[in-house]
């Protein structure tokens, strides 16, 4: 009995040992967890604010002359840019992408001051892109199409290094410029505490983010 009883309770000491190096092991694991949701945070703030500082900062400079430029729609000011680009001969034809179905020659000469010399020799509407991938790939064909090496992106400074990212996947053989296009007109301290702004940048981030996972993740694959 005796022995049954020392067996009995060298089994229970042993279970309670378990159980005990089973729980610390969740509490590690928890932790552990717990510490790489905080460094994914922390990282993911880092990387906004970085993105936030670039745009905030960007100032416009004046791109060297390419074989072409390119503008993405949907933002105030890039066609305007654009534009004055292909009238200065920054390039020697424009590709608007993006551009809505009902928009055609007649607004580009009634709203840009084009002529219709400038407009049937040197500009090409694409109405078929209808996000940044699209954009991209279009570019490309574009550019193939014509021959052109090198070419001058305009877009606003928010969406430009999504922008690029797509350009230089769609269009690896063609040397870029990026254009920005910023809102010079409002304060750096207006700007910051605009919600709709901050709302703009985090989407806009968020989608920078997803473009790059998707890339990674494409190159992963394939390889």
């Amino acid at each position: 009995m005796s022995n049954q009883a020392n067996s009995s309770s060298l089994a229970k000491s042993e279970l309670r040992r378990a159980r005990g190096w089973s729980l610390l092991s969740w509490r590690k694991l928890g932790r552990l967890v717990a510490l790489l949701i905080l460094l994914s945070i922390a990282m993911l703030t880092m990387g906004l604010v970085g993105y936030t500082g670039y745009v905030l900062l960007a100032s416009e400079q004046d791109p060297e002359p390419a074989d072409a430029i390119v503008v993405v729609t949907g933002g105030a000011g890039r066609l305007e840019k654009a534009i004055d680009l292909l009238k200065r001969n920054k390039g020697k034809r424009l590709l608007i992408s993006g551009v809505h179905p009902g928009y055609g020659p007649t607004t580009l000469e009634r709203r840009y001051k084009l002529t219709k010399k400038q407009i049937a020799c040197c500009v090409d509407l694409d109405s078929r892109a209808l996000n940044t991938v699209a954009n991209a790939t279009q570019t490309a064909e574009w550019a193939h199409r014509h021959g052109f090496h090198s070419l001058i992106i305009v877009t606003s400074a928010y969406h430009m290094p999504r922008t690029m990212l797509e350009m230089r996947r769609a269009a690896p053989d063609i040397r870029l410029q990026g254009q920005l296009v910023t809102r010079s007109d409002r304060s750096l301290l207006t700007r910051l505490f605009d919600w709709n702004n901050v709302h703009l940048l985090t989407k806009e981030y968020g989608k920078l983010l997803g473009a790059i996972v998707y890339g990674s993740s494409e190159r992963l694959i394939k390889g």
